[in-house]
């Protein structure tokens, strides 16, 4: 094909000295650490803010309109509770509280916020078939199912431990995985009796209402009679548009989004400098052979895409040790901070592009030192 005919010109100039060849493979790749290093923090502190809707077993979340995300913001009056309850085509409610206080580890006595999860154990819709197997154990004071993916600064906790939650003595009956995040150290589930106890928070005062729809009925039709019933300070949304606003909220309003997102487009930036100095250099080095090409009547595209070629090959070569590299920091950082970086297909295939990209408007800025170089002014 006409379109790949630079390309083993391109690939020869690359490997014409194998010294500068590694060093140029190695330096790409370390912008694509970079921006795996930033893309990892991103998508964890994404992950980790909107780390509890996939744990929602309900079809609606009922909140105040002014509580922007899922743990901060307005509480409601258990009233709204009931009157979402006697709504047609609602099977049933059941308020979650939630809350931080601080847990003391029972090993060397610090403290550490967590994050609270205060649930009806007989119908939690929240996590139920973790509730489910500890819901006898839920009903006796003073018991909360620990977090296993915690930070270890909460300690070494098992089954049957027992600390002090708050001002409350409190012993771990089960666990479960959710993992922390920016905010918290880790998160506990309890019997929103528990909850009452350790928080001092009214029953009357509910932080979300959890709604499941009768069988077969049509969520957006409910949502809309409810709306109706509700004050209009309610807000309903269904657990997947929870988790987009948490994502959201996390990247435009949370100082770790903000900070991580610049840290990307930063590392790309430095990139296409390093990129740009790598394809200048070969280009320098390399033209007396441009102005034999351009002697011999090859067009100006074909010395492009000679250009071209070798910027694709500079990004496949950094891209492949880089993304090596950035997997084992990914198991660091997860292993050192407990926030989970998933490294999924599409987030790959993001660092690849954005590779690519780098690479290819590092090549365009260097073909501007072809073209204008005069082939009688080198011989």
């Amino acid at each position: 094909m006409r379109l790949f005919r630079p390309l083993p010109i391109a690939w020869r100039m690359l490997i014409d000295k194998p010294s500068r060849f590694v060093l140029s493979g190695l330096a790409v790749a370390f912008s694509v650490v970079i921006m795996f290093m930033e893309l990892g923090f991103f998508n964890g502190s994404n992950d980790s803010a909107a780390n509890l809707p996939p744990h929602f077993a309900c079809d609606l979340i009922l909140s105040h309109r002014e509580k922007n995300h899922l743990k901060t913001g307005e509480e409601f009056p258990l009233a709204w509770i009931l009157l979402a309850r006697d709504a047609p085509g609602v099977a049933a409610t059941v308020p979650l509280y939630t809350g931080a206080d601080y847990w003391w580890n029972p090993q060397d006595g610090s403290r550490n916020r967590v994050y609270i999860l205060g649930i009806d154990p007989a119908d939690p819709m929240f996590a139920p078939a973790v509730v489910a197997a500890h819901r006898a154990d839920l009903q006796l004071p003073g018991t909360v199912i620990y977090d296993r993916l915690s930070r270890h600064e909460l300690g070494d906790v098992t089954v049957g431990t027992a600390t002090t939650l708050g001002a409350l003595g409190v012993t771990v009956v089960g666990l479960f995985e959710l993992g922390p995040n920016f905010a918290y150290e880790g998160h506990l589930l309890t019997s929103a009796a528990n909850f009452h106890l350790i928080t001092g928070q009214p029953a009357e005062i509910v932080d979300l209402g959890l709604i499941r729809v009768q069988p077969g009925a049509d969520v957006a039709a409910v949502r809309a009679a409810l709306i109706k019933k509700l004050p209009p300070t309610a807000l309903l949304l269904t657990p997947e548009e929870i988790r987009q606003r948490e994502v959201a909220y996390t990247t435009q309003h949370s100082p770790a989004g903000i900070v991580f997102g610049l840290g990307l487009i930063v590392g790309f930036a430095i990139g296409v400098i390093i990129c740009y100095q790598i394809l200048f250099n070969e280009v320098n080095d390399n033209l007396p052979q441009f102005a034999t090409l351009k002697a011999m009547g090859h067009s100006p595209r074909f010395i492009s895409g000679i250009v071209i070629h070798e910027a694709m090959l500079m990004a496949v070569i950094g891209f492949i040790p880089g993304a090596v590299l950035g997997q084992g920091i990914y198991y660091l950082l997860e292993s050192t901070t407990q926030i989970r970086m998933f490294l999924t297909p599409a987030r790959l295939l993001l660092i690849f592009v954005l590779t690519s990209g780098m690479c290819l408007i590092a090549g365009r800025l260097a073909i501007r030192k072809v073209h204008t170089t005069d082939p009688a002014e080198l011989f």
